[in-house]
């Protein structure tokens, strides 16, 4: 499935595939100035495993007070586009997409997507705060480098 507005492309592996974890979705509003992890191939794939950024949710609306995009305090690169983005439980909270400023998908966006793509999704039962080893640990077994060409 692809999703031209929102930037997220749901890929079907040609064979089946057992990865280390899944991402569970936060299901809770997230709070302001809390930690949160983002992992990426900063590198584009220089590197055997994802890199994470850690930082803190700026905002919960963009510049302009759009709703649907998160803003956070971190720095990140253009291979971190579509990674996912933790918050401190190690529960997928959105993901970072390849939009000018950096925008994000929230979890009700990725939901939706997900949904007309037949997937389901797990929720989140965790509600105490991860370690960054575990977020990490949790990030790597989720997070592969995609690469499109013609």
């Amino acid at each position: 499935a692809d999703d031209a507005a929102t930037g997220i492309a749901v890929l079907r592996p040609q064979e089946t595939l057992a990865p280390l974890s899944i991402a569970h979705f936060s299901a809770d509003a997230p709070r302001l100035q809390s930690e949160v992890a983002v992992a990426g191939y900063s590198y584009d794939g220089v590197l055997s495993a994802p890199s994470m950024t850690f930082g803190t949710l700026a905002d919960v609306r963009g510049l302009q007070g759009e709703a649907g995009v998160y803003r956070l305090a971190m720095t990140t690169l253009p291979g971190d586009a579509g990674g996912p983005v933790f918050d401190a439980t190690g529960s997928v909270m959105g993901m970072l997409l390849p939009k000018p400023g950096g925008a994000r998908a929230l979890p009700d966006v990725i939901r939706r997507v997900l949904a007309g793509a037949g997937v389901s999704i797990k929720a989140a039962a965790e509600t105490a705060v991860s370690e960054p080893e575990d977020i990490t640990q949790t990030a790597v077994g989720m997070t592969v480098l995609v690469s499109c060409w013609d």
